[in-house]
């Protein structure tokens, strides 16, 4: 009798061992599984945070920039320089005062007859008038005007284009240098530029070659400045 009570004592033991063993086990796994998904939510709370910084972050930048390219467009639009000279009683052609380009001495007059030209080889007129003087002499604007043009041809030499006003548009031809810029504003007697030499017509030697248009039309340029040669 005692050995059966002892050995059902001993099963008994090893039934309450495995027990307190399955017991153990299932606490560990939870404890680990907790753990687990505790990191997880952190990792998802980290993820979104980041996102949502991230997110916010891009979205200020491009609205900054988005702004910046706006105003620079609006600056842009707003700074659009005139096209044209304001007409006035002191500028129409015909009527005001205007100044002599360089000196008063003019070396070849306006004439639209067609003569021979031996520089081109060719027949055409002068539809313009040259004013003689030195190399590096001050070219001047011969009234108020706005600069439409400021480049170099090759029959022309170095070019100035002044709008006078009244629809008079001035060609200075023959610079050696340049001293305005197109868009700009001159007043009567202002400097242009220095006197050089004009391409197509080098065997005069340096002068002013100025050419004079009213309403696109070329006219002489000593009749719109009321002088004579």
């Amino acid at each position: 009798m005692s050995t059966a009570k002892s050995n059902n004592n001993e099963k008994k033991n090893i039934k309450a061992l495995f027990s307190v063993i399955c017991l153990c086990i299932i606490a560990l796994g939870m404890i680990v599984y907790f753990s687990t998904n505790d990191h997880s939510k952190e990792d998802t709370v980290n993820k979104n945070t980041t996102l949502v910084q991230t997110t916010e972050a891009n979205r200020a930048v491009t609205v900054t920039e988005t702004t910046k390219q706006t105003t620079t467009k609006k600056k842009k639009q707003t700074t659009t320089q005139p096209s044209t000279m304001e007409q006035n009683e002191n500028n129409t052609p015909y009527h005001s005062y205007y100044t002599y380009p360089l000196t008063e001495s003019v070396s070849r007059g306006y004439s639209e007859e067609l003569t021979y030209d031996r520089i081109m080889g060719d027949y055409r007129a002068h539809a313009a008038v040259d004013f003689s003087g030195t190399e590096g002499d001050t070219v001047q604007a011969m009234n108020d005007g706005l600069v439409t043009g400021v480049y170099t041809d090759n029959l022309y030499g170095q070019v100035v284009q002044i709008d006078h006003g009244g629809r008079l548009i001035a060609i200075y031809c023959g610079l050696d240098s340049v001293s305005v810029k197109s868009g700009r504003y001159v007043s009567i007697g202002d400097k242009i530029g220095t006197l050089g030499k004009v391409p197509c017509e080098s065997n005069q030697g340096a002068h002013l070659h100025l050419v004079t248009k009213l309403d696109g039309k070329v006219v002489n340029p000593l009749n719109v400045m009321n002088k004579t040669e």
